[in-house]
């Protein structure tokens, strides 16, 4: 069996010529000739349908076997082989009779399949259009993130090791991975991004930014603070950044900043 991928799908031949129309005087048909045609007509499509329907088309139409797959789609961490080696035990059968509804089970339960849609091409050939997952950033040390904050656990996270950890129980990860980016959204103002976030059993947020400087949010009022905090950054000490170990958005009217030559914070009021 021959594996194929958009760039090494085989091209199909086209034959044909194009002709210049030319105008020709209107002929008259009469009622008699209509007849003819339509009987002509009904006669070719009852021959059709007789000859299809012999158990001898029927045989051959069965029997013919799957002899190429054709893979589509982008896929950067799923294999050509891992695929094949899904779907091969369902393609010793015909191609009509080959269980899509089944290889489209298998293949969505592997970790970086989203979504695999499947069709025929006669005679012998079975297409795989195969959409993988978009990892949004890390669940803890091992999982990750979709874009619709759905966990999935490859083998593997090698070369993704730069995305943001985002921590919290399991069943928050779609609120965790929305706050991750509506922080993000505001943060991006000021030229920042989040490194690690997390959120506790008691539903208070702790993010450390890609700079590495810890900023308490808490438990309320989340996205007031965060605006405060980038409302407060660009006048006050954005360009240095690099002195500060950590803020505390957890005041009312205020921000608490510990500069890393500090044994205390400094309580900034807004």
């Amino acid at each position: 069996m021959e594996i194929l991928t958009p760039g090494r799908k085989p091209s199909r031949k086209h034959n044909g010529a194009s002709a210049r129309r030319t105008q020709k005087p209107p002929r008259r048909v009469t009622a008699g000739a209509v007849f003819k045609l339509l009987l002509v007509a009904l006669l070719v499509a009852g021959g059709a349908y007789a000859a299809l329907s012999t158990p001898k088309v029927v045989e051959k139409v069965s029997s013919q076997h799957v002899e190429q797959v054709i893979i589509e789609g982008e896929i950067n961490f799923v294999s050509e082989q891992e695929v094949l080696t899904a779907v091969n035990s369902f393609i010793s059968e015909s191609l009509l009779l080959v269980d899509m509804v089944k290889i489209k089970q298998v293949l969505e339960s592997m970790p970086w399949v989203r979504n695999v849609t499947i069709r025929r091409e006669w005679p012998d050939t079975l297409v795989l259009n195969v959409m993988e997952e978009k990892a949004i950033a890390r669940w803890g040390d091992t999982r990750l993130l979709n874009q619709d904050g759905a966990i999935f656990a490859p083998d593997s996270i090698v070369g993704l090791e730069q995305l943001a950890i985002l921590t919290g129980p399991d069943d928050s990860a779609r609120q965790v991975m929305e706050h991750y980016q509506l922080f993000n959204q505001l943060l991006y103002q000021r030229g920042l991004k989040i490194a690690e976030l997390s959120l506790n059993e008691r539903g208070a947020w702790l993010l450390m930014l890609a700079n590495g400087v810890l900023v308490n949010i808490g438990e309320e009022d989340v996205m007031k603070r965060m605006r405060r905090l980038v409302a407060f950054l660009q006048p006050y000490f954005l360009d240095q950044m690099a002195t500060v170990e950590s803020i505390d958005l957890r005041y009312t009217s205020g921000i608490a900043v510990k500069n890393k030559s500090m044994t205390g914070e400094e309580v900034v009021s807004l």
